[in-house]
């Protein structure tokens, strides 16, 4: 199990304010990673500064109250403590995605072609990071890549293992994020995103991967749900989240 680096160990400063106002039943956790470009260090021993140095532009240049992330997590198979459970993140770029989400960040970076190297040491903090949100800070099951609440690239090339389900603790496809999925109206939420975005990637679809569950969205379902056997009732709930993550 990967290591657990507490702020003091890790030489945090104090937040400027701390907020309890986060609801993260109703949403779960998502993945990030800090930049476009590669980041991962060769020596444990400076992840602690580059821990620091995140924190300080969050707080400096950004004006945020503490460091972004309710965990981070190198390649060597440490995480460090963020702002922990029971606290609202800055990370998501969305005001629903920090109110319902929390946020575990993978000290990686890159483009598609020349990312840092994606260590099971790397996976096992993040799994660690996601349980630990789940048990202790009641997290839902649903976990989203960054992209998925903002128009970003982030998690980069992290986002297929969240999509594979590598990062979830209990191992196994992606897991169903508790909430079904259907209209009219039309019903929004982080996790419709990473739906569409699998129904196009892997099932040749041409969803809006925009998070929302509308006229579109339930036209594939039912397409989907008729191709694979299952109920047609443009739902997508357990069953069809399944068959989408199989």
């Amino acid at each position: 199990m990967a290591t657990f680096v507490t702020r003091s160990q890790w030489g945090a400063r104090a937040p400027e304010s701390v907020s309890g106002n986060i609801t993260p039943a109703q949403g779960g956790v998502v993945v990030h990673h800090v930049d476009a470009v590669k980041v991962a260090k060769t020596d444990h021993a400076d992840c602690a500064a580059q821990v620091r140095g995140i924190q300080n532009f969050h707080m400096d240049s950004n004006g945020w109250s503490d460091i972004a992330y309710s965990h981070l997590a190198c390649v060597h198979g440490y995480l460090f403590q963020g702002r922990g459970e029971h606290v609202r993140t800055a990370a998501q770029g969305t005001t629903q995605g920090n109110d319902d989400w929390y946020a575990v960040c993978a000290l990686t970076g890159g483009s598609s072609s020349n990312y840092d190297t994606i260590t099971a040491g790397l996976i096992d903090a993040v799994r660690h990071g996601i349980n630990r949100l789940r048990v202790s800070g009641g997290a839902a099951q649903a976990i989203t890549g960054h992209r998925d609440h903002h128009a970003t690239a982030c998690p980069g090339n992290l986002y297929s293992r969240v999509l594979s389900g590598e990062v979830n603790p209990g191992g196994g496809p992606l897991p169903y994020p508790g909430v079904s999925f259907r209209r009219p109206p039309t019903f929004e939420h982080a996790s419709v995103a990473t739906w569409q975005y699998r129904m196009n990637s892997a099932h040749g679809y041409s969803l809006a991967v925009d998070g929302q569950y509308g006229p579109g969205s339930d036209s594939a379902c039912r397409s989907f749900q008729s191709s694979k056997g299952l109920s047609v009732d443009g739902i997508v709930g357990p069953a069809t989240w399944g068959a989408t993550f199989a």
